[in-house]
């Protein structure tokens, strides 16, 4: 570990350094919303008659706001049962269900027809795939040519020590290999897949929910406050597999508010043949 030169405690009691500490406290430096997402997708003029494929849709809250906001189809896929029920359930409930379908499948071995789609749209998922390389493959398969990627994830930065990766990436079936942003870059340009444009969003987002009243990471700070001062109790109460899902996704939160943890958005293009052609 690298040495850090320590301050005086002259310097630590400085009357300039409080001062400036207390208006950088109240201030706020204009962090970007989550609504950026939609922002970019509408970048990208998807709308009536675009087919997207919502991939690790959960249950496919996403895939509803696609279809609402620019009028696309929407195809939610997603591994997970239980997710894919509440899917269901939410597009039977929602007046635009009928633009929605709801798959079951893995972005490795993704159910959908060569170029089937527009436009991909994955928030927050690919840090759970174990092969990327083929999910990569898998992602360019079923996208036209020309069309976009659009990837939200969260990669893991030198601040996260090495006990708290393993805690966090065990409790929220982290592949740990998908948590390096390079990897990320290279896998994704081995695939043949172009990267347009990469965006580090840090704790952006969350400093906005903040600032809006929203208060998320801050409930997730007492959350994860509570479960470890009360293990032994909320162990037992919630049984230890939720116990360390529970505590691991309050952490998610703060770490990337902290910077343990930095958000990023990539676009990336399949090539139209064109661009193949004359590269």
């Amino acid at each position: 570990m690298a040495e850090i030169d320590s301050i005086t405690i002259d310097e630590m009691y400085t009357s300039r350094h409080l001062e400036v500490a207390d208006r950088a406290q109240y201030r706020s430096f204009e962090p970007r919303r989550s609504s950026m997402l939609y922002e970019l997708v509408d970048d990208l003029d998807i709308g009536p008659g675009d087919l997207v494929l919502d991939i690790g849709g959960r249950d496919a809250s996403h895939s509803l706001a696609l279809a609402s906001l620019f009028g696309c189809d929407a195809v939610s896929v997603d591994p997970v049962a239980s997710n894919n029920e509440q899917a269901r359930a939410a597009v039977a409930e929602h007046p635009l269900g009928s633009k929605v379908s709801i798959r079951s499948g893995m972005m490795e071995e993704i159910p959908a027809a060569d170029g089937e789609f527009d436009f991909i749209f994955s928030r927050d998922m690919f840090f759970h795939v174990v092969d990327a390389d083929r999910a990569l493959a898998e992602a360019r398969r079923v996208l036209k040519p020309g069309g976009h990627l659009l990837l939200y994830q969260t990669f893991a930065t030198d601040r996260l020590e090495p006990l708290e990766r393993a805690e966090l990436y065990a409790g929220l079936v982290v592949a740990p290999e998908r948590m390096s942003p390079d990897d990320f870059q290279k896998r994704a340009s081995a695939a043949g897949l172009v990267i347009e444009s990469t965006d580090v969003i840090g704790s952006e987002w969350r400093e906005a929910w903040e600032e809006d009243g929203e208060g998320l990471t801050s409930r997730q700070l007492l959350y994860a406050a509570r479960l470890i001062r009360k293990s032994e109790q909320l162990r037992a109460e919630l049984g230890d597999a939720d116990y360390r899902v529970e505590l691991a996704n309050a952490l998610w939160g703060v770490y990337q508010m902290i910077g343990k943890l930095e958000p990023r958005i990539f676009l990336l293009r399949n090539p139209a043949v064109s661009d193949q052609d004359n590269p």
